[in-house]
Protein backbone atom coordinates (compact mmCIF):
# COMPACT_ATOMS: atom_id res chain seq x y z
CA UNK A 1 0.00 0.00 0.00
CA UNK A 2 0.89 3.81 -0.48
CA UNK A 3 0.80 5.86 1.78
CA UNK A 4 -1.68 7.86 -0.06
CA UNK A 5 -3.74 4.37 0.17
CA UNK A 6 -2.77 4.34 3.92
CA UNK A 7 -4.48 8.07 4.39
CA UNK A 8 -7.70 7.24 2.73
CA UNK A 9 -8.08 3.95 5.08
CA UNK A 10 -7.49 6.15 7.76
CA UNK A 11 -10.18 8.64 6.41
CA UNK A 12 -12.45 5.59 5.88
CA UNK A 13 -12.21 3.92 8.98
CA UNK A 14 -12.36 7.57 10.88
CA UNK A 15 -14.83 9.44 8.84
CA UNK A 16 -16.25 7.32 7.31
CA UNK A 17 -15.71 9.34 3.94
CA UNK A 18 -13.84 8.01 0.89
CA UNK A 19 -12.99 11.73 -0.58
CA UNK A 20 -11.21 14.22 1.88
CA UNK A 21 -10.10 17.45 1.71
CA UNK A 22 -6.38 18.31 1.38
CA UNK A 23 -6.18 19.73 5.02
CA UNK A 24 -7.74 16.41 6.42
CA UNK A 25 -5.43 14.83 4.66
CA UNK A 26 -3.00 16.77 6.22
CA UNK A 27 -3.59 16.40 9.77
CA UNK A 28 -3.91 12.60 8.52
CA UNK A 29 -0.49 12.29 7.60
CA UNK A 30 0.93 13.71 10.54
CA UNK A 31 -0.51 11.48 13.02
CA UNK A 32 0.76 8.33 10.81
CA UNK A 33 3.99 9.86 10.89
CA UNK A 34 3.82 9.99 14.61
CA UNK A 35 2.92 5.92 14.17
CA UNK A 36 5.77 5.67 12.13
CA UNK A 37 8.22 7.26 14.27
CA UNK A 38 7.00 5.28 17.42
CA UNK A 39 7.07 1.72 14.99
CA UNK A 40 10.41 2.66 13.77
CA UNK A 41 11.94 2.83 17.28
CA UNK A 42 10.41 -0.18 18.48
CA UNK A 43 12.05 -2.17 15.18
CA UNK A 44 14.23 -0.62 13.68
CA UNK A 45 17.15 -2.65 15.48
CA UNK A 46 15.82 -5.86 13.97
CA UNK A 47 15.00 -4.70 10.37
CA UNK A 48 17.45 -6.33 8.51
CA UNK A 49 15.98 -4.34 5.13
CA UNK A 50 16.87 -1.09 6.57
CA UNK A 51 20.57 -2.00 6.76
CA UNK A 52 23.06 0.43 4.37
CA UNK A 53 26.55 -0.09 3.32
CA UNK A 54 28.71 2.69 2.55
CA UNK A 55 32.33 2.81 1.79
CA UNK A 56 34.81 5.38 2.45
CA UNK A 57 38.02 7.12 2.19
CA UNK A 58 39.53 9.15 4.83
CA UNK A 59 40.45 12.41 3.01
CA UNK A 60 44.44 13.84 2.84
CA UNK A 61 43.02 17.20 4.20
CA UNK A 62 41.30 14.82 7.38
CA UNK A 63 42.36 11.54 7.58
CA UNK A 64 40.05 11.21 10.85
CA UNK A 65 36.70 12.31 9.81
CA UNK A 66 34.27 10.52 7.15
CA UNK A 67 30.95 11.91 6.47
CA UNK A 68 28.34 9.47 6.07
CA UNK A 69 25.57 9.88 3.35
CA UNK A 70 22.56 9.93 6.47
CA UNK A 71 22.25 9.82 9.74
CA UNK A 72 22.70 6.97 11.75
CA UNK A 73 19.98 5.43 13.92
CA UNK A 74 22.21 2.51 15.47
CA UNK A 75 25.57 1.52 13.80
CA UNK A 76 26.55 -1.90 13.12
CA UNK A 77 29.76 -2.73 11.70
CA UNK A 78 32.82 -0.25 10.63
CA UNK A 79 35.35 -2.43 9.15
CA UNK A 80 38.77 -1.30 8.12
CA UNK A 81 39.50 -2.58 4.69
CA UNK A 82 42.93 -1.25 4.38
CA UNK A 83 44.21 -3.33 7.23
CA UNK A 84 41.35 -6.13 7.42
CA UNK A 85 39.99 -4.81 10.92
CA UNK A 86 36.56 -4.50 12.23
CA UNK A 87 37.16 -1.03 14.87
CA UNK A 88 35.61 -1.19 18.27
CA UNK A 89 32.71 2.02 18.99
CA UNK A 90 33.83 4.24 21.81
CA UNK A 91 32.33 7.36 23.68
CA UNK A 92 34.18 10.55 23.53
CA UNK A 93 34.28 10.67 27.69
CA UNK A 94 36.38 7.26 27.61
CA UNK A 95 38.67 8.37 24.87
CA UNK A 96 39.27 11.67 26.63
CA UNK A 97 40.14 9.57 29.77
CA UNK A 98 42.23 7.10 28.02
CA UNK A 99 44.20 9.76 25.79
CA UNK A 100 42.99 13.29 27.11
CA UNK A 101 45.13 14.70 24.18
CA UNK A 102 44.20 12.53 21.82
CA UNK A 103 47.95 12.09 20.45
CA UNK A 104 48.46 8.91 20.01
CA UNK A 105 48.67 7.65 15.93
CA UNK A 106 48.30 4.45 14.17
CA UNK A 107 46.57 2.48 12.54
CA UNK A 108 42.21 2.77 13.00
CA UNK A 109 41.20 1.13 15.86
CA UNK A 110 38.49 2.45 17.82
CA UNK A 111 35.43 4.99 16.36
CA UNK A 112 33.30 7.81 17.28
CA UNK A 113 29.81 8.73 15.73
CA UNK A 114 29.22 12.53 15.87
CA UNK A 115 26.09 13.45 14.80
CA UNK A 116 26.66 12.24 10.77
CA UNK A 117 30.40 11.91 11.31
CA UNK A 118 32.41 8.98 11.71
CA UNK A 119 35.79 9.89 13.67
CA UNK A 120 38.25 7.01 13.43
CA UNK A 121 41.40 6.76 16.38
CA UNK A 122 43.89 6.93 16.58
CA UNK A 123 45.35 9.64 14.83
CA UNK A 124 45.83 8.63 11.09
CA UNK A 125 48.65 8.95 8.88
CA UNK A 126 47.36 7.56 5.74
CA UNK A 127 44.02 7.37 3.77
CA UNK A 128 42.15 4.63 5.17
CA UNK A 129 39.26 2.95 3.28
CA UNK A 130 36.69 1.72 5.86
CA UNK A 131 33.07 -0.24 5.45
CA UNK A 132 30.25 1.37 7.33
CA UNK A 133 27.38 -0.42 8.00
CA UNK A 134 23.98 1.23 9.70
CA UNK A 135 20.72 1.79 10.14
CA UNK A 136 19.81 5.24 9.04
CA UNK A 137 17.48 7.88 11.08
CA UNK A 138 13.95 7.62 9.83
CA UNK A 139 12.25 9.94 7.26
CA UNK A 140 9.05 11.48 7.06
CA UNK A 141 6.31 9.85 5.16
CA UNK A 142 4.92 12.00 2.41
CA UNK A 143 1.51 11.19 0.55
CA UNK A 144 2.85 10.39 -2.47
CA UNK A 145 6.09 7.82 -0.67
CA UNK A 146 5.91 4.33 -2.76
CA UNK A 147 4.77 1.31 -1.08
CA UNK A 148 8.52 0.22 -1.35
CA UNK A 149 9.80 2.99 0.56
CA UNK A 150 7.82 2.20 3.54
CA UNK A 151 10.46 0.87 6.16
CA UNK A 152 7.99 -1.91 7.16
CA UNK A 153 6.57 -5.27 5.46
CA UNK A 154 3.58 -4.63 3.41
CA UNK A 155 1.97 -7.30 5.49
CA UNK A 156 2.33 -4.91 8.69
CA UNK A 157 1.44 -1.55 6.69
CA UNK A 158 -2.33 -2.00 8.38
CA UNK A 159 -0.28 -1.29 11.48
CA UNK A 160 0.67 2.37 11.28
CA UNK A 161 -2.77 2.61 10.19
CA UNK A 162 -4.02 1.42 13.39
CA UNK A 163 -1.36 3.60 15.11
CA UNK A 164 -2.63 6.71 13.28
CA UNK A 165 -5.75 6.19 14.38
CA UNK A 166 -4.97 6.09 17.98
CA UNK A 167 -2.93 9.00 17.92
CA UNK A 168 -6.06 10.73 15.60
CA UNK A 169 -8.62 9.73 18.11
CA UNK A 170 -6.76 11.46 20.97
CA UNK A 171 -7.04 14.61 19.31
CA UNK A 172 -9.68 17.25 21.13
CA UNK A 173 -11.03 18.06 17.66
CA UNK A 174 -13.50 16.75 15.78
CA UNK A 175 -12.02 13.45 15.50
CA UNK A 176 -11.93 12.60 19.76
CA UNK A 177 -13.84 9.16 20.23
CA UNK A 178 -12.75 7.54 22.91
CA UNK A 179 -14.40 4.26 22.26
CA UNK A 180 -12.58 4.35 18.66
CA UNK A 181 -9.67 5.46 20.31
CA UNK A 182 -9.29 2.29 22.79
CA UNK A 183 -10.25 -0.03 19.63
CA UNK A 184 -7.17 1.13 17.77
CA UNK A 185 -5.02 1.59 20.91
CA UNK A 186 -5.84 -2.34 21.08
CA UNK A 187 -5.17 -3.30 17.21
CA UNK A 188 -1.94 -0.81 17.40
CA UNK A 189 -0.48 -2.35 20.15
CA UNK A 190 -1.11 -5.96 18.76
CA UNK A 191 0.15 -5.05 15.60
CA UNK A 192 3.12 -3.25 17.00
CA UNK A 193 3.95 -6.82 18.75
CA UNK A 194 3.56 -8.85 15.75
CA UNK A 195 5.50 -7.14 13.50
CA UNK A 196 8.18 -6.99 16.45
CA UNK A 197 8.42 -10.56 16.40
CA UNK A 198 8.16 -11.13 12.88
CA UNK A 199 11.46 -8.73 12.40
CA UNK A 200 13.09 -10.82 15.27
CA UNK A 201 12.38 -14.37 13.62
CA UNK A 202 13.35 -13.80 10.59
CA UNK A 203 16.37 -11.59 11.05
CA UNK A 204 18.73 -14.47 12.13
CA UNK A 205 19.75 -12.81 15.16
CA UNK A 206 20.19 -14.79 18.68
CA UNK A 207 19.44 -12.24 21.71
CA UNK A 208 18.71 -13.74 24.59
CA UNK A 209 17.24 -10.89 25.95
CA UNK A 210 14.26 -10.35 23.35
CA UNK A 211 11.06 -10.01 24.56
CA UNK A 212 7.97 -9.47 22.47
CA UNK A 213 5.34 -8.04 24.83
Amino acid sequence: MQVSDLLGLMANLSVGLDNTTPTERAIFLQYLNLAHFELYQETASFNQDLIIQEEHDTQEDNKNLIELNNLPYTMNTVYDLTHKKVLERVSRIDLLGEDPGLTATGYPQKYLIRKQYLELYPVQTNVTQVSIWYIPQPTLLKENTEESDIPYPPAYHPVLVDGGLYYLFQEEGGFKNTTKENDARARWLAGKKMLLSYLYNSSGQSISTFQSA
